[in-house]
């Protein structure tokens, strides 16, 4: 029986490649590096931001501290505006919500989640929406999904999780939690199969019918 979903928000269930580019561009820019392609920013968007950000800057704390600093100047005074839904949100999030609780368990800081889905208008049809909090500690996504079980009794029985990076199916197989990978996030097929996620599906429009059809194998 599937007792809820949960849900990565980045890639899944909004399109947040130029919000987050155009703010990590300007962190870059800001330290005196120059912009990256899109091409190039997509896989860093999934991941928590210090990681990303180390990934391009290096490990220097100072360094790393100012680049996280001038992307959340900016981000926290653009994201609302400049984050899109995926392809339709608020059709599939009303739907499946009537069917079963949904919640959300993001890398990005709860601060930035929470204002998003509102915005988008979908916030009130999740009983959680759990992300990190500011601290530059990597959080794991898994300790992020831990804290979305506690909305479902603390118990994985029954949940998925709808993910498109490795993090997303490796944080829930922690768990127990199976992944349904997404494509049209920021992962690729590739990823999502060699992370070991269950099942595919093409978009968030795919989900209800996919939902129905795996239920039984929960």
């Amino acid at each position: 029986m599937l007792r809820g979903v949960l849900f990565d928000l980045d890639g899944v269930l909004v399109d947040s490649l130029a919000s987050i580019g155009a703010c990590f561009n300007h962190a870059l820019q800001a330290l005196g590096r120059p912009p990256l392609p899109a091409a190039s920013l997509r896989p860093l968007i999934g991941p928590p931001l210090e990681e990303s950000a180390q990934s391009v800057i290096g490990d220097d704390p100072q360094l790393l501290a100012r680049f996280i600093h001038v992307y959340r100047e900016r981000y926290a005074a653009t994201a609302v505006d400049e984050t899109r839904p995926a392809a339709g949100l608020v059709e599939v999030v009303t739907e499946l919500a009537a069917r079963v609780p949904l919640a959300v368990a993001t890398s990005k800081p709860e601060v930035f989640a929470r204002p998003i889905l509102a915005g988008l208008g979908v916030a009130q049809h999740f009983v959680a929406i759990c992300g990190r909090s500011l601290a530059l500690d990597s959080e794991p996504k898994a300790a992020v999904i831990a804290r979305a079980l506690q909305s479902f009794a603390g118990r994985a029985e029954g949940l998925v999780m709808v993910g498109d990076r490795r993090h997303d199916v490796s944080g829930a197989a922690t768990h127990g939690i199976p992944t349904i990978g997404v494509l049209h996030g920021m992962g690729s097929e590739e990823e999502l199969r060699a992370a070991g996620a269950r099942w595919l599906a093409a978009d968030l429009r795919a989900l209800p019918g996919l939902l129905r059809e795996i239920e039984d194998q929960l």
